[in-house]
Formats: C-alpha cells, sequence, structure tokens
C-alpha cells in the first residue's frame, strides 16, 4: 500500500537513523513573504547528540555532521517531514540526466528534474553558532532563505501528480486505484503556502493511517499533541491524510516539536563541537532569528 515515507522519498535523500547525529527537539520559525516570492526559515536543533555511544562520537556522526556543516543540508523534524539537501539535489539532478522510454515515467523524470533545478537554484542554508542551553545541552541554528516560492510549489504539484500517475499505473488493488485517482481528481494543489498557512494532502487508507507511529506510540502521540496544540491540524478525510500549519494573515509562524526525546539524550557532543566548530557562549537563537528575519528581500519594483 502506499506509505507517507515512500512518497516523501522522492523529495528528498535522508541519513539513515542508526548511529548517527540527532536532536531532543526542533524549533522552526518561517516568514512567508508573498510580495518578495520568498520564504525565510530559522532553525533551531535542541540537544544535539550522537546515538551510537554513551561517551563519544563516532566516526560515521563526526562525518555526517561535517556533511552537515560543510554543505548546504537542512533538516525538518528528522524523518517525520524531510530534509533540503542541496548537495543531493544535485547530485540527483546528475544521475537522472537519461530519458525514460516509458512515457509516463518520462513525465515523471522531468517533472522531478525542473523540480530539482529550481530547489539548487533557489535553496540557501547557512550555519550558525553553536551554543549550550540551559541545560548545558548543545544546539544550533539554520538560516535557510527560499526564494521563487511560487515557482517551486507549482513545480512541486506537478512532481507528485506525475507521481501518482506513475504509482496508479503499476497499482495491483482497486482500492489503491481508488484512493489515487480520487487524490488526481481533486482540484486543490497536494501543497500550498498562503500567507503562512502551509497544506498538504496525501493519499492514504485509513488503516494505514491508524497505524501511523505504531512502532514508537508514545512519541508519535507526543508529537501529535504537541502539533495540535501549537495550531495544527493533522485529519484523515475522503481518503487522504491532511496536514495544516500556520495562519493565513500571520507575519511569522514557530512550532517546536520532539524529534529523539530528551529521555534519549547522551552527553557526547559538547567536546567535538568545542574542538572542531567552537561553541559560543554568548549566543542567543532569538536575537539571531531577528536580525535574520530583518534582513528579509524586499519585492522587486515593477
Amino acid at each position: 500500500m502506499i506509505t507517507m515515507r515512500r512518497f516523501l522519498a522522492l523529495l528528498t535523500v535522508t541519513l539513515a537513523l542508526t548511529g548517527c547525529i540527532e536532536f531532543e527537539r526542533q524549533t522552526l520559525t518561517y516568514e512567508h513573504d508573498a510580495a518578495a516570492d520568498t520564504l525565510l526559515i530559522h532553525q533551531t536543533y535542541h540537544g544535539i547528540y550522537g546515538a551510537a555511544d554513551l561517551s563519544q562520537l563516532n566516526a560515521q556522526e563526526q562525518g555526517q555532521l561535517a556533511d552537515v556543516m560543510n554543505n548546504q543540508r537542512t533538516f525538518f523534524f528528522a524523518n517525520w517531514i524531510f530534509e533540503l539537501n542541496v548537495k543531493s539535489f544535485k547530485e540527483t539532478l546528475a544521475n537522472n540526466a537519461e530519458p525514460e522510454t516509458d512515457l509516463l515515467k518520462e513525465t515523471q523524470r522531468r517533472a522531478t528534474t525542473n523540480l530539482l533545478a529550481l530547489l539548487v537554484t533557489n535553496v540557501r542554508v547557512e550555519n550558525g553558532e553553536f551554543y549550550l542551553n540551559d541545560e548545558g545541552r548543545p544546539c544550533g541554528t539554520q538560516r535557510v532563505t527560499i526564494r521563487n516560492v511560487s515557482k517551486l510549489l507549482a513545480a512541486g504539484n506537478e512532481t507528485v501528480r506525475r507521481h501518482w500517475e506513475v504509482e496508479l499505473k503499476g497499482k495491483p488493488t482497486a482500492e489503491e486505484r481508488e484512493l489515487i485517482n480520487a487524490a488526481l481528481a481533486r482540484p486543490e494543489p497536494f501543497f500550498s503556502l498562503t500567507g503562512q498557512q502551509l497544506r498538504f494532502r496525501h493519499p492514504l487508507a485509513r488503516a494505514e493511517y491508524d497505524q501511523l507511529g505504531a512502532d514508537d506510540p508514545k512519541h508519535w502521540k507526543h508529537l501529535i499533541s504537541e502539533f495540535i496544540r501549537q495550531g495544527g491540524t493533522m485529519t484523515h478525510e475522503n481518503g487522504e491524510i491532511r496536514l495544516r500549519f500556520g495562519r493565513i494573515d500571520a507575519k511569522r509562524e514557530t512550532v517546536t516539536l520532539p524529534v529523539a526525546g530528551k529521555e534519549n539524550y547522551r552527553p557526547n557532543t559538547v567536546a567535538h563541537l568545542r574542538e572542531k566548530y567552537g561553541v559560543s557562549g554568548t549566543f542567543d537563537p532569538k536575537q539571531d532569528a531577528e536580525a535574520f528575519f530583518k534582513l528579509a528581500p524586499k519585492p522587486a519594483k515593477k
């Protein structure tokens, strides 16, 4: 059957989560300027640690951290949503140049190539400083600028539509085909951003929706309850999962969600961060976010 994780793999290549860098929770603050067609995102990762060893980062984790620091890569709540990885987008573009013989797959390839090319051109990720929070746990920030948002949304929705057309051709059951056909027939986009309100829809059987988070129900319940408490909604309607967050008329929105959880934290990262990248004693993430948003691009003069 259809799964959310399988669909999201179309848009991004993610790290395996065995023995890797993780973080307790993440704060995402964003400001969409429709006139400038730009989305600014300030990321804060709280309680960064390595999952493999109690006392230190292993070689794999050090390499993963270096990859984030040396390349334009940002995460959206670990694997619950997705990541933007400019280096990976470039590699996928290079590997996706060969035309497909199947017409539907070729249409999908072209749509995906167009989306990836737009992401490479319009996404910029800047790493901020590492610092310690009030509990003495390491945190980090990033500034993300996404330009030509309307073009990216159009390309993203086109890519999703072509993906489902390919999926539809290979589905063995009537239920699966019905779900996809119904999703394709609806006029609204799969992704949208109106003001500061994000919307997302995805065909998913009710039985699968009910099993989301079954591998870790305690964490999933906490994650969803926090998402809803901070203004989000997640529902199942007409064979689709639907997510919504943010207010159309707001100037800016912020959400903080648990990722790995405080109970999993281990103090094995600070020494490596101090030696390799430095840890600030005065950094204030809220001030950094305000400074970033003040630099917002102005709409072009007509």
